[in-house]
């Protein structure tokens, strides 16, 4: 499932919790926004894969569901069903097809009242109480199986049941699989018409397909009174399994799909694509060129700005990149190239140290304020100036020349693309700037996902400690911590986000996690976690959205507007910025199961509104093409404002 629309159609969705509904929803997001990113899809079904083209108006194959060589070593080890007792199974498997099973029940009642040595074997869940009342002698359970001795207990069978709802939209992109694997036992399958077991199945030939339940009747019926034609059925049916679905099958299609695929891939390649990506611009792509203050290792800020430059170059534009030489660490562009390459990743872009030769652009991007001087400097040079701002930076420093002149380059009329809705606000609110667009962050749905399996009983509370940034109260945070300690001795708390020995003076126990050796390790760390504490007083990072995408509570200061960062105040614990209010805050998360996943609910939710990679770089790249559109359409009036006039004065004049 992709479509969120269609979620409604889905059984099991509608017997969910609230909670468990939007954890659900938040997967599916997910899928569809990677299935939209994706330039080629395959799928196991017809149905699917017409579904695909049109939700994504990308191309899609099909390639479907198969045996593996120990299946078909398995079931050419089986004997063919006794006569008697007859078995009619159903193989469930989850929990999720009573309304499927329902579609054949009250056929498969009749029959086991009819038949006394006919039974139904049900593998794995199935409310039979419920379906088939007063049955009970004549129905017989097996645990789920693992996919051996699955094939051994289809062998037993002497009739195959699929049934599905008929109307569901879920149902029309099952698989034909439970066909292929009753076939390969030699076991025929009366299935509903859903397409890829009507396209599977000649009723009749290999298999019956079954609407009402008057065709499900007279199916099981024929198939229990006619032996010869039960042999027949039961020869065909696993001959289109094996000429179809067998590994070799299987494996043709897959080479026959991925060829043409690289086929298509490679003559798109050929028509657009650049040949080198350095210094090569695709035809219709901008020349874009960015100044950016000197990188260091682990900062996220120029993670992001990186992030843009690559994937603007994969759309078509060439990228160059000046860097302002603060300092004497790197001696040319090169040696900038690398360490990018190594510490973060190629950007397949012109790496230039220093910014005296800064060339003709289309548009020139500042990334920091001390940039925003140089993209003065050379303002003829482009027909756009754009200000990549990733927080308030006059907040980064007490008042004095730095926070008035960070502030002052705020007034140089360049178009803001902001990290998220909040650097737009404190613009309006101290500049009177109302222009802009905005772009949320991007989250590895890899890395930080919701915990399905659950991690304890222990309560823990994660705290993002970095006593070398004021910006997050990192004494504030120690001070509330300490009151938690003493309310709740047992709680866990952990110290993570810099170098262990960072960590002195802490009045109470706690484990010192340090700086994680792999991404990965947060995640599983905001899993295990009840309580998420990171403190954003300026513009906030990634961090607590990426705890809220694992599930994990976030607390935070309720300061400088912070709520619009969070949508709103339902989707974390935003307190006054004192140690007492602190606690409260953590407290009450722990302390309120109902709290806890009210909050852990709305914060995956929230955090599946956040882009991908590709999303983020996406809306980037329009709203530079927007602002630039309007630029040149503003040039261009402003000159026709200008020379109307003198000819209509020349006008007079004659």
């Amino acid at each position: 499932m992709f479509d969120a629309s269609a979620v409604d159609q889905i059984d099991v969705y509608r017997r969910m919790t609230p909670a468990e509904q939007q954890e659900y929803l938040s997967g599916i997001r997910s899928i569809s926004r990677a299935m939209k990113s994706a330039e080629y899809h395959t799928t196991s079904t017809s149905f699917l894969a017409s579904y695909i083209e049109r939700y994504t108006g990308k191309d899609a194959w099909v390639i479907p569901f198969g045996l593996n060589d120990r299946q078909v070593e398995i079931a050419a080890l089986t004997n063919p069903p006794c006569d008697s007792p007859r078995f009619i199974g159903y193989l469930s498997g989850t929990k999720t097809h009573q309304k499927d099973f329902a579609e054949a029940a009250p056929a498969v009642a009749r029959i086991l009242k009819e038949y006394d040595d006919v039974y139904l074997k049900v593998v794995g869940f199935l409310d039979t109480e419920k379906l088939l009342p007063g049955l009970e002698d004549k129905i017989v359970k097996v645990d789920l199986l693992n996919w051996e001795d699955l094939v051994l207990e289809t062998a037993s069978l002497w009739i195959n049941l699929a049934p599905f709802e008929i109307d569901s939209l879920f149902c029309h992109a099952k698989s034909q699989l439970k066909f292929v694997e009753a076939a390969l036992s030699r076991v025929p399958t009366i299935a509903s018409p859903v397409p890829s077991f009507a396209e599977s199945i000649t009723s009749g030939l290999n298999g019956i397909l079954a609407r009402t339940e008057a065709e499900w009747h007279q199916a099981l019926s024929t198939l229990l009174d006619n032996h010869d034609l039960h042999e027949q059925m039961s020869r065909e049916a696993h001959r289109a399994a094996l000429s179809r679905f067998s590994p070799q099958a299987i494996g043709h299609r897959l080479v026959e799909v991925y060829q043409d695929i690289i086929q298509q891939h490679e003559v798109k390649r050929s028509v657009s694509a650049p040949k080198d990506r350095h210094g090569l611009r695709k035809v219709g792509g901008l020349s874009i060129t960015w100044i950016i203050p000197q990188p260091f290792e682990a900062s996220g800020g120029h993670r992001n700005i990186f992030r843009a430059i690559r994937y603007l170059g994969e759309f078509g534009h060439t990228c160059k990149v000046h860097i302002l030489p603060d300092n004497h660490r790197f001696s040319n562009g090169a040696e900038v190239a690398e360490f990018i390459t190594l510490e973060f990743f190629n950007l397949y872009a012109d790496v230039i140290l220093g910014v005296e030769d800064i060339g003709n652009c289309d548009i020139l991007v500042s990334t920091f304020w001390t940039t925003a001087y140089v993209s003065k400097d050379n303002s003829e040079k482009a027909a756009l100036q754009v200000y990549f701002l990733q927080d308030f930076e006059p907040m980064f420093y007490p008042m004095g020349t730095e926070y008035v002149r960070a502030m002052a380059s705020y007034d140089f009329g360049f178009h803001f693309i902001t990290s998220g809705p909040w650097p737009l606000k404190m613009l309006a609110a101290t500049v009177g700037e109302k222009e802009g667009d905005f772009f949320r962050f991007p989250i590895d749905r890899q890395i930080y996902y919701p915990d399905i399996i659950g991690h304890g009983s222990r309560m823990k509370v994660a705290f993002f400690a970095r006593p070398h940034m004021p910006r997050r109260c990192y004494p504030l945070g120690v001070a509330a911590l300490a009151l938690v300690k003493k309310i709740h001795p047992d709680v866990e708390i952990v110290f993570y986000g810099d170098k262990g020995e960072a960590y002195s003076d802490v009045p109470f126990e706690f484990t010192n996690l340090g700086m994680t050796e792999t991404i990965e390790e947060l995640g599983d760390l905001y899993r295990t976690s009840t309580v998420g504490l990171c403190f954003s007083t300026t513009n906030p990072s990634l961090v607590p959205f990426e705890m809220m995408a694992c599930g994990c509570p976030v607390v935070d200061l309720s300061a400088n507007g912070n709520v619009v960062n969070y949508d709103n105040a339902d989707n974390a614990v935003l307190v006054d910025p004192t140690p007492e209010a602190i606690a409260a805050g953590i407290c009450s998360v722990l302390e309120d199961e109902d709290l806890r996943q009210r909050l852990s609910a709305n914060g995956i939710e929230l955090a599946a509104q956040f882009p991908t990679e590709v999303e983020m770089a996406k809306l980037i790249e329009g709203y530079m093409k927007s602002a630039l559109d309007k630029k040149r359409i503003s040039q261009s009036l402003h000159s026709q404002t200008i020379v109307k006039p003198m000819i209509s004065s020349q006008k007079r004049a004659g």
